[in-house]
């Protein structure tokens, strides 16, 4: 029975060519942006969920308040405080991140010693080092290799190695012959292997892979740089010797309970200063919100958008019911030509069930072709949006869960679309259906049809909608005056231990460099990464504390990047801190009506009085997402670790700034021979700014390409079925003098109306989407009146050129044969 089924499916398969590329097309092309996006969104919620009792592990975050800054750390102090104060919790881990100098040294006998990076592969900068407590593997259970889980991390000068890198230091030696072995860290601290565990093979953002002892630190030179006993920093906002603490949570105990505790903690070992309340808080933030939470600092590791990721579910939904829309109307608008074909079944015996069963099937094939013509296509277009998937996304179409998930696709697709042109096919009168009459009049569902289109124009309308706007707003946000001049400028990284002034001598020997313009000494550039926060007291009429943002630069800093001075002078040359130059913001927070007034009044920082020499014009610091804050420039020589280069050319991509580039690495090698080379153009570190708007930007446009062109392919089915039903009519007005052009318009007018009906629908719905997307931004652009009108014409344009074919060609057919047609 179902081989009979299947050979007609194939039979009218063949018959229909054209509908059926047609369907299969768009039925690929949605059901291909399902799979890509289901394998991106099981990627990205794929990270840290393999963890036993998952829901219950937190991460211990900080928050300063003053400066609305969270952190993924907390003072060293705090996870020892928390095991002994905090009730509800069954296990609570302390580590602190291991930054030395990014090398360990595998000591040899009779060899020279092999070093190695520390640095987690993909990362800039994140060590995979951390020195942990033993309850880290309590909390986090890896499989055990070698060595005794119980005491390996008891001893101080130990380290637990993951598999991979015992076998990166230590090559194929056996792992119980690893045991034993010396590594030194930073050059000075020696440990031994106590401990091999195997990797996680899983996604995780805990991609640590060496773990020293928290013994270590009381009985090592660590001591002196951690700070165990102080919570002093918290005070001070200086977090980068701050720990990090994970816990886990006893059964039932909520949240809630322990961040109240937290915070009375906190209130006992930080108390507030008079006039402040909750300056510094923690709380605890769920394992499961850490790679989708990129608020807090300290946290390098890729996030993904939660709100991104969900907008992709819902193109994918929408894209494949486009697609199955597509579907329905082209399977009606062969209904005419099948009509006879179903009366026929319908004398010789065939029940509606059978028949229904039967067009199901020729669903089902088509969609089996889509869904296989689709996995030949994910390879590639992820190859062509590969800058838009993350790196570890892969297509195995014969993993059992991909191909469950195929096997569903096809399934749902199939159902979604053969249903209702099954259910309506199988309900034809055998009398009217012989006689070519098709459907009946008052069961004709012509309403559905048009209202299919409508659907379909709408949401392409939307996606049209969206471009225009986002795009508009990516422009503002590339365009507007950012307050001071990026072009051309390179940043290069020297060693934040130096003390020896080797960054002096990097400068003068690049200055000599070909193609090098101009360079300062600075500690981060205005704007992107490397922000330094602080609290600044002014003590006017009333005492006003001020939290800031300082760029820390020499007096070559303002010039160099052209700021505008609006009051006072620049800084003047220094070997220390001597004066600040503010922002305009900076000086309306201190309550002064004009940026002169504020010129030569005193600013506390550290307790110690510094005047202001001048008042520079606002800029901005971070994304167009964030109001300008107040900020102080000073020159500091100590944390000044960066170069801003200035080149002579205005090209990026030129062959010369390659050279000077080459150049300058090499100086660098000279001076900082054990170092990596590392550089950054100060467009590319704006571009990262806006880097989540424009891949989102980007995909929703292509979700807009895939929108118009499958829904052009419904209404081609439409036109087809109007032209098919319309034949006589035709036939008859051009009897009586109708001409092509008057033919063309009658119909084609329908879909104009149509489109009009979709425009009028999609208008506030996009308006009311973008109005909330764009309440992210302090400063935004307006969204301008025309571009609803534009996508409209655009709209109408698409559509014209759709049907336009299909109505020249019924139009100027052979009134004699139409009229003639049973």
């Amino acid at each position: 029975m179902f081989r009979h089924y299947f050979t007609i499916a194939w039979r009218n398969i063949i018959r229909n060519r054209l509908y059926s590329g047609i369907n299969i097309l768009g039925l690929s092309l949605g059901i291909c942006a399902c799979i890509i996006i289901w394998l991106v969104s099981s990627y990205e919620f794929s990270f840290d969920n393999f963890h036993p009792d998952k829901e219950r592990i937190y991460r211990v975050g900080s928050k300063v308040r003053m400066f609305d800054f969270y952190d993924a750390d907390v003072p060293p102090p705090a996870p020892a405080a928390i095991r002994r104060e905090i009730a509800g919790i069954e296990t609570v881990t302390g580590f602190f991140p291991y930054y030395g100098n990014d090398k360990v040294t595998i000591p040899e006998k009779n060899k020279p010693a092999a070093q190695f990076n520390l640095d987690v592969e993909g990362t800039y900068g994140l060590t995979g080092v951390i020195i942990a407590d033993p309850e880290w593997f309590s909390i986090f259970p890896h499989d055990w290799l070698a060595g005794d889980p119980s005491t390996s991390l008891l001893r101080p000068f130990t380290v637990v190695l993951a598999e991979s890198r015992a076998r990166l230091y230590f090559g194929s030696l056996p792992l119980n012959a690893i045991i034993g072995k010396e590594l030194i860290y930073e050059d000075s601290l020696r440990v031994h292997v106590s401990g091999i565990v195997k990797d996680w093979k899983k996604n995780t953002d805990l991609p640590y892979t060496d773990f020293i002892s928290f013994s270590t630190i009381q009985s090592s030179f660590l001591k002196d740089k951690r700070h165990m006993e102080s919570w002093a920093l918290a005070k001070g906002g200086g977090m980068f010797y701050w720990a990090g603490a994970f816990i886990k949570l006893a059964k039932g105990v909520p949240q809630a309970a322990v961040d109240a505790q937290l915070k009375a903690m906190v209130a006992r070992y930080v108390p507030a200063k008079p006039g402040h309340t909750d300056d510094f808080g923690m709380q605890l933030q769920p394992l499961t919100d850490i790679h989708f939470n990129g608020n807090y600092s300290h946290d390098d590791l890729r996030k993904a958008h939660l709100p991104t990721l969900y907008a992709l579910m819902g193109i994918a939904v929408f894209i494949l019911l486009l697609a199955t829309v597509n579907f329905i109307n082209l399977s009606t608008a062969q209904s005419i030509q099948r009509a006879k074909e179903i009366g026929v079944r319908k004398v010789l015996g065939s029940s509606k069930a059978s028949l229904v069963v039967q067009f199901l099937t020729e669903a089902g094939v088509l969609t089996v072709l889509a869904v296989l013509l689709a996995a030949l296509l994910v390879k590639p277009v992820m190859g062509i949006f590969r800058d838009y998937i993350p790196d570890g996304v892969r297509f195995h179409p014969f993993d059992p869960v991909t191909l469950i998930f195929l096997v569903s696709i096809a399934v749902f697709t199939t159902v979604l679309a053969g249903y209702y042109p099954a259910r309506v096919l199988a309900g034809y009168l055998p009398v009217l259906s012989l006689k070519g009459a098709g459907e009946q009049k008052g069961g004709e569902k012509w309403w559905l049809r048009k209202s299919l289109i409508v659907f379909q124009f709408t949401i392409s309308l939307i996606f049209i909608l969206v471009v225009l706007i986002m795009g508009n707003q990516i422009r503002f946000m590339v365009d507007t005056d950012y307050g001071f001049k990026s072009d051309a400028i390179v940043t290069v990284q020297t060693d934040w231990k130096d003390t020896t002034g080797k960054i002096k001598i990097l400068a003068e020997k690049f200055i000599q460099v070909p193609g090098i313009r101009e360079i300062v000494q600075e500690g981060n550039v205005p704007i992107g990464w490397g922000m330094n926060f602080g609290s600044l007291t002014y003590k006017g009429q009333t005492m006003i504390e001020q939290p800031v943002s300082i760029d820390w630069g020499n007096e070559a800093y303002i010039p160099f990047y052209q700021m505008r001075i609006v009051a006072g002078r620049n800084l003047r040359h220094s070997d220390s801190l001597t004066e600040w130059v503010i922002n305009e913001t900076m000086a309306r927070n201190l309550g002064f009506k004009t940026p002169s007034e504020a010129v030569g009044k005193f600013l506390y920082y550290n307790k110690k009085p510094f005047p202001i020499a001048g008042v520079v014009a606002d800029f901005h610091e971070g994304s167009f997402r964030e109001a300008i804050k107040p900020v102080v420039i000073g020159s500091e020589p100590r944390v000044e670790h960066y170069l801003g280069i200035k080149l002579a050319s205005t090209g990026r991509q030129a062959t010369s700034v390659k050279a000077t580039l080459a150049a300058m690495e090499k100086i660098f090698k000279q001076i900082y021979p054990g170092d990596e080379f590392r550089s950054l153009f100060m467009d590319e570190s704006i571009a990262g700014l806006y880097d989540t708007e424009q891949k989102t930007a980007s995909l929703v446009q292509t979700a807009m390409l895939v929108a118009i062109f499958i829904s052009c392919m419904g209404l081609f089915g439409l036109a087809l079925f109007t032209a098919l039903r319309r034949t006589k009519e035709i036939g008859i007005r051009k009897v009586l003098g109708a001409s092509v052009p008057d033919i063309v318009s009658m119909l084609s007018r329908d879909f104009v109306v149509l489109v009009i009906l979709s425009l009028l629908i999609a208008s506030p719905v996009a308006w009311w989407m973008m109005h909330q997307w764009l309440q992210d931004f302090a400063y935004h652009a307006p969204v301008n009146w025309w571009a609803f009108p534009l996508a409209g014409v655009g709209a109408i344009a698409i559509a014209l050129l759709t049907v336009g074919s299909q109505a020249i060609r019924a139009a100027v057919a052979n009134p004699v044969k139409s009229l003639h047609m049973d």
